[in-house]
């Protein structure tokens, strides 16, 4: 209230200041804009009007920017608007109105803030896709600004020329190359164009077709070895990005190989044969766009090295030189090699290994294993190269052709020089000892030498001298004799000697000297037969051309060098030939396991066969792989091979053959069974039992049994017998109790074991017998027999009872007690029993021995201590009575009684304490055996029980020793002290 006060009173002091001074009072005006937008584009007109409240002609307007407050902008101040025609960021900032009335005061200012910017810029996003696309796939632009409340247009424009949008989205889906290029956005706000603004270019690419795929590898081989490591790699080749990654490998491409996606790689660590073939690249992003490319990648196993010889031979003599070479097919990759002669390491250049003069140590088989640099999983072995290095220098083999003895003169011989061992490349020059300077042939890659018509000069001894290589050589010589025409000979080029109906059969008339023309005429039998030239042809021989053939021949104008040659008989046999089949062993059955050989053999004679073997359920695959043996192993027989065998021989050009068939049994060794034959699978001691192994074979081969025992192999011994297939126990212990088994096998054929069923046993003990005596040792005085009892600790049974007498049989009774008269023989015998019933088990054990002998000396021990007792009670009387009466009393004396001498109270008839001792304990018997000392023992126990009352001492005797009790002088021992004094020994 105080603060409207006091504004009140400052107006109304001001209006009387302004009254006193005799001037006008002005009213703030007010700025209007024209177009009233908050914010003015660049280029645009803006009107600034200055309003006041009073309509006056006479206002005068100032305008000025409040930065330049000294320069008013409106020349003509009588107009209240200020203009901007084309506005400028410059012209940003406050302006300030101030008017004035005549010559009224100025009014206060009033200030207006315009402010002025370039149109904001328009800038192209992209939303979805990519710059850089590929036809089909989907891109969406979108043009933004970062005025974005207001009402902007939206212009997009493809290289200058207007395309379709959606206000500030451009959607391209799908895209083709037409629309790649120089996208721009234009932005206008409603009706003032002069906020048209075109935004910078947006470079979208269109490529031609499908991205290109470069797919690669590495390491980048053209063949990966199985154990190395290889990566798969695909690269889009055009500028792009985003791309996911899937691999797959035909024909399987429902599956990607590679769990992420992302990279671009397929690493397989250890490459194996199975991992070759076609990998497909498939790249995809966005939503559906996806290519492919396939990549083949090749695994091999590592080439194969093989040794190849570039100098020398594989079969050489000492002195000569070798050159072995390791090739393998890859030549382009940088391998190692190494060279290994019978698996040792030999020291070689590289790839080649130089022997310049072998020896006999070179002879092996040589190796050399490859692997290329860095890549260890390429190491192999070469096949072996045998080089056979000969002990010494070629044996020179010479013959001549014809090898006739004799040459006739005007023909043709040839002389041949070959070396024995196996060997090439040799050169041969033949010399005349006569003239060995020159050599007589001409071309030494010959090994013969021909003088084509010999003559009587051509006589003598001719020398080959073979040589290879650069000074290796040798010689030997040959005799020539020059004579007759030569006698030709028929020999068999094809077919046999022996042959079956239908056989092919050519026979060919030869003569030493070939080079000569000679005339050929066949006879069978005598018979001329049309043959061509030297050779017989006999396509489909029958029976009726067997017989003995023969050739003559004729040198052309020489009628006198006819010669016959000698038959050569040709067999023919009257049909197929006869197949023999067998089987080795010849078993009936082959069991598993076994080996098993079928053969096959012509029963006629002939020879060259192949033999074919097959199982009869498929013909078309022979199982044999080498057809010149005729017969066929199965190393280890399977029921599987059970079935029936074809044998199928065949030879000649025209593949003559014939079969027969043969079955092969093959099963698994049968299983022996344990049975029991007699007694029973639960036995009592000493019991007997037989059990028998039986095998289910009806072939009558005879089976080995073998027996077990909880596993453990068993034999004859005392009371277990093994006699054919039968085990028996002849007297059953505990220790014979377990499973048993027998195992059986063939003899000389192991595979046919097996093992049985278990049979188990069981042994129990037989009760125990306990032989004891019933008379008692206090009877012993008294009886002439002895009464014994025979149990068995068996309360379930009911038992008989048997005695022996020193191991005979004595009695049998029903009674368990048995008496034994007390005499001599009876007393050194011994005696056991044992219990005996109906049912099993029929008897116990035998219960331990005993014998009477021991009693007879108990009674003689008893009888002997007696007899002391009764001597030493005789004694102690005596003496007693002589001691009273050598003896003189003393008045007031106490008197001494020997209690040993008043065994008996003569008034109450007491039992002195010896007898009263003796009845209640009798003499110490021991029960078991018995001597001398058992009477003074005895007596040493009766002493000990009197020393144990208060007496005193006694005195001396006479000899004797007495414990006396002390009476009152004058008067006898009282009975009460006397019953006291004997109730003391008792204790």
């Amino acid at each position: 209230m105080a603060l409207i006060k006091f504004i009140l009173a400052t107006a109304v002091a001001s209006m009387v200041l302004s009254l006193s001074n005799g001037e006008d009072t002005v009213g703030k005006p007010t700025i209007q804009q024209s177009p009233s937008f908050s914010m003015i584009y660049t280029g645009e007109q803006v009107t600034l009007t200055c309003k006041v409240k009073e309509q006056s002609s006479d206002w005068k307007f100032y305008w000025y920017k409040t930065s330049e407050k000294s320069k008013p902008l409106n020349s003509d101040t009588s107009k209240s608007t200020y203009t901007i025609n084309s506005a400028q960021v410059s012209d940003s900032g406050t302006y300030m109105c101030q008017v004035q009335k005549g010559n009224s005061s100025i009014s206060p200012e009033v200030n207006h803030d315009l402010t002025v910017k370039s149109p904001p810029e328009p800038k192209i996003s992209q939303t979805s896709g990519w710059d850089r696309v590929f036809p089909g796939e989907k891109v969406t632009l979108k043009c933004e600004i970062p005025d974005k409340s207001r009402d902007w247009k939206y212009v997009w424009l493809l290289n200058n020329n207007p395309v379709a949008g959606s206000g500030d989205t451009l959607n391209i889906s799908p895209i083709n190359q037409g629309q790649g290029g120089d996208y721009t956005c234009q932005t206008e706000l409603q009706n003032r164009p002069k906020t048209q603004k075109l935004s910078p270019s947006f470079k979208l690419i269109v490529y031609a077709g499908k991205p290109t795929l470069r797919q690669g590898q590495n390491p980048a081989f053209s063949v990966i070895y199985p154990g190395e490591q290889v990566t798969l790699t695909c690269e889009v080749q055009e500028q792009s990005s985003d791309w996911k990654y899937h691999w797959y490998k035909i024909p399987d491409k429902s599956n990607h190989l590679n769990s992420d996606t992302t990279k671009s790689s397929y690493t397989i660590n250890s490459v194996q044969v199975s991992d070759g073939g076609t990998y497909v690249c498939r790249v995809i992003r966005g939503e559906n766009f996806q290519h492919e490319v396939n990549h083949q990648l090749t695994v091999k196993s590592p080439p194969q090295p093989n040794i190849i010889q570039t100098s020398g031979w594989d079969r050489v003599f000492p002195g000569e030189k070798v050159i072995l070479k390791c090739e393998i097919p890859d030549k382009h990759m940088d391998w190692k090699y190494m060279w290994l002669l019978n698996n040792i390491p030999v020291v070689g250049s590289g790839d080649t290994l130089n022997i310049s003069s072998i020896n006999h140590n070179y002879h092996g088989n040589f190796t050399c294993q490859t692997e290329l640099q860095n890549r260890p999983m390429t190491q192999v072995k070469s096949p072996s190269f045998t080089l056979t290095v000969y002990a010494g220098n070629p044996t020179l083999l010479l013959g001549k052709t014809p090898s006739y003895n004799v040459f006739y003169t005007g023909e043709q011989v040839t002389l041949t020089c070959e070396v024995q061992e196996q060997s090439s490349d040799w050169k041969f020059y033949w010399y005349k000892t006569s003239e060995k300077l020159n050599p007589l042939n001409s071309d030494s890659s010959k090994s013969s030498y021909t003088i084509n018509a010999v003559q009587v000069s051509d006589n003598g001894t001719y020398v080959c001298q073979v040589k290879r290589g650069e000074n290796f050589q040798h010689e030997k010589k040959n005799d020539i004799t020059v004579k007759g025409p030569p006698e030709p000979k028929v020999n068999q080029k094809s077919g046999w000697e022996r042959v079956f109906p239908g056989e092919k059969v050519t026979l060919k008339c030869e003569i030493p000297d070939k080079s000569t023309d000679w005339n050929y005429v066949w006879f069978l039998n005598n018979n001329p037969v049309a043959g061509s030239g030297d050779t017989l042809t006999i396509s489909s021989i029958n029976q009726g051309q067997g017989g003995h053939y023969t050739c003559q021949t004729e040198l052309q104008n020489r009628p006198k060098t006819q010669v016959k040659s000698s038959s050569f008989t040709l067999t023919v046999y009257a049909g197929k030939p006869t197949l023999l089949l067998g089987q080795e062993p010849a078993y009936s059955v082959i069991y598993t396991g076994e080996q098993v050989t079928l053969t096959c053999k012509v029963q006629e004679q002939s020879s060259g066969w192949k033999y074919h073997w097959y199982n009869i359920t498929d013909k078309s695959k022979h199982l044999n792989s080498d057809t010149t043996k005729s017969n066929y192993t199965i190393n280890a027989a399977q029921p599987s091979d059970d079935g029936t065998y074809v044998c199928r021989v065949i030879r000649g050009e025209n593949d003559f053959q014939h079969e027969v068939n043969r079955n092969l049994t093959v099963k698994n060794p049968p299983q022996p069974k344990v049975s029991l034959t007699s007694g029973w699978d639960t036995l009592f001691t000493e019991e007997e039992m037989t059990v028998k192994c039986e095998v289910s074979d009806t072939s009558g081969e005879r089976w080995k049994k073998t027996w077990f025992k909880d596993s453990q192999q068993i034999f004859s011994h005392a009371h277990v017998n093994m006699t054919g297939n039968r085990l028996s126990i002849l007297s059953a212990k505990q220790s014979d109790a377990g499973s048993y088994t027998c195992l059986t096998e063939l003899e000389k054929r192991p595979k046919s074991e097996a093992t049985s069923t278990t049979f188990s046993l069981a042994v129990h003990a037989r009760a125990q017998t306990v032989l004891t005596l019933e008379t008692s040792w206090t009877d012993i005085m008294s009886v002439d027999t002895l009464t014994l009892k025979c149990e068995v600790q068996d309360e379930t049974y009911g038992w008989n009872y048997t005695w022996y007498k020193d191991g005979v049989f004595e009695v049998s009774t029903n009674e368990e007690r048995y008496s034994v008269k007390a005499t001599e023989e009876t007393f050194e015998s011994e005696y056991k029993c044992r219990g005996n019933r109906t049912e099993r088990p029929l008897y116990s054990s035998f219960s331990e021995g005993f014998r009477a002998n021991k009693l007879v000396l108990k009674r003689k021990i008893l009888l002997a201590f007696s007899g002391c007792v009764v001597c030493s009670i005789v004694l102690l009387i005596i003496g007693c009575i002589v001691l009273r009466v050598t003896r003189k009393p003393e008045k007031k004396e106490a008197v001494k009684e020997d209690l040993f001498i008043s065994m008996t109270n003569s008034k109450t008839e007491t039992s002195s304490p010896l007898q009263e001792y003796l009845k209640e304990n009798g003499p110490p018997v021991d029960k078991g055996e018995h001597n001398e000392s058992t009477a003074s023992a005895a007596m040493d126990e009766i002493k000990d029980a009197v020393v144990d009352v208060d007496v005193l001492p006694a005195k001396n005797t006479g000899g004797f020793t007495s414990f006396q009790v002390e009476k009152s002088a004058g008067n006898g021992l009282k009975s009460e002290e006397h019953d006291e004094s004997a109730a003391l020994l008792k204790k």
